[in-house]
């Protein structure tokens, strides 16, 4: 997994997979997210990020290979429904 946030490291990463890549676009609301990210213990990213990195993402387009799943469900309704997703890509 990574963040991807902009189209260009997306595109990087297909280019060098020298095939498709499907990216899972893990979707929330800015609250959700510093509510989250707030909550979490020892980990590298300060909440006081979130809003730089929200500024810098770069939505997947149309065009791309990615599907956006919102995180405000329950997890194993998001891997649900991403497992979905990636299997229907196969067919």
């Amino acid at each position: 997994s990574c963040s991807a946030l902009k189209r260009a490291y997306r595109d990087h990463i297909t280019a060098k997979a020298g095939r498709p890549v499907a990216f899972v676009f893990l979707d929330g609301g800015p609250d959700l997210l510093a509510r989250r990210i707030a909550a979490r213990k020892g980990h590298f990213m300060p909440p006081s990020l979130l809003a730089s990195q929200l500024s810098t993402l770069e939505r997947p387009g149309d065009d791309e290979l990615a599907r956006a799943f919102d995180v405000a469900l329950p997890v194993d309704e998001i891997v649900a429904q991403a497992l979905d997703w990636l299997l229907q890509l196969q067919d």
